[in-house]
C-alpha cells in the first residue's frame, strides 16, 4: 500500500468546489475495493458548483447564504434555493 493514503479526515476541505475538482468514491463490490472518480461540474450538471454541507440549524429562512449550500442538524434537511433564501425538509424515521 503507498504511504500517500489518508484517512477523508486528513484530506483538506474546501467551500468552493471548482468545475474540474473531482470526487473520488470507493466502492467494494463483492468485497473487492475499486475506486472512481467523477467531475464536480458532472454530478451537479453544471459547471457553478458550490457545495457545502455543515451541520447547522440556520436562525431563519433568510440568512446570508449562497444558492446551492446544504445545512443539516437532526430534525432537517436545509437548502438554499436562491442567495439568501433557505427551504427545508423535514427527516423521519424509517
Amino acid at each position: 500500500m503507498s504511504n500517500n493514503v489518508k484517512k477523508t479526515s486528513e484530506l483538506p476541505t474546501t467551500n468552493n468546489a471548482a468545475a474540474d475538482d473531482r470526487l473520488v468514491i470507493l466502492k467494494s463490490p463483492g468485497g473487492s475495493p475499486s475506486t472512481r472518480t467523477i467531475e464536480v461540474s458532472k454530478l451537479l450538471g453544471n459547471s457553478a458548483a458550490n457545495v457545502v454541507i455543515q451541520n447547522i440549524t440556520p436562525a431563519n429562512s433568510t440568512i446570508a447564504v449562497t444558492k446551492g449550500t446544504v445545512f443539516f442538524d437532526n430534525n432537517y434537511i436545509y437548502v438554499a434555493v436562491a442567495n439568501n433564501s433557505l427551504k427545508r425538509i423535514l427527516l423521519n424515521s424509517f
